[in-house]
């Protein structure tokens, strides 16, 4: 009796284990995080997008702080080639007076944005498994010029 009362403890969480993993049965979800640097600085702040490259699914985006990215697993992306369009401002180490209606005297981080006013930004590309996908953008300064 004591043997059986050793293993219910072990029976009954192996079972529970099995009801829980059954339960949530299904494709795993894709985990998409990254970064997105340009000439090997982080973007100072962002977004990034990703569409279907057929237009099938929904487009699902996210924001982009110093350089990272994760896309939230509640945005349901889903396995597939997509197209990435990234949008952000670099901060230019610059101080510059602030627009109206600030007043006078106060400074703000200057800042250089992709991309530029008028400008289209790249579009890239990128496979998104099942599963954890790491990514990584790199952009180039060229990249923040403006449209000619």
């Amino acid at each position: 009796m004591s043997k059986m009362c050793g293993l219910r403890p072990i029976t009954l969480g192996a079972v529970g284990f099995l009801v829980i993993t059954v339960a949530g049965c299904g494709k795993p979800v894709p985990i998409v995080r990254g970064t997105v640097a340009v000439d090997g600085v982080p973007l100072s702040s962002g977004s990034v997008t990703f569409e279907s490259v057929d237009g099938s699914t929904p487009s699902v985006g996210t924001t982009i702080t110093d350089g990272s990215f994760d896309v939230p697993v509640s945005s349901q992306i889903t396995p597939g080639k997509k197209k990435v369009t990234i949008r952000g401002s670099m901060k230019t180490g610059k101080q510059v007076q602030a627009a109206p209606p600030a007043p006078k005297g106060v400074m703000v981080d200057d800042l250089i944005f992709y991309p530029p006013p008028g400008g289209k930004p790249e579009v890239r590309e990128a496979d998104i498994n099942e599963g954890e996908n790491d990514l990584r953008f790199d952009l180039t300064a060229k990249s923040f010029e403006k449209p000619k």
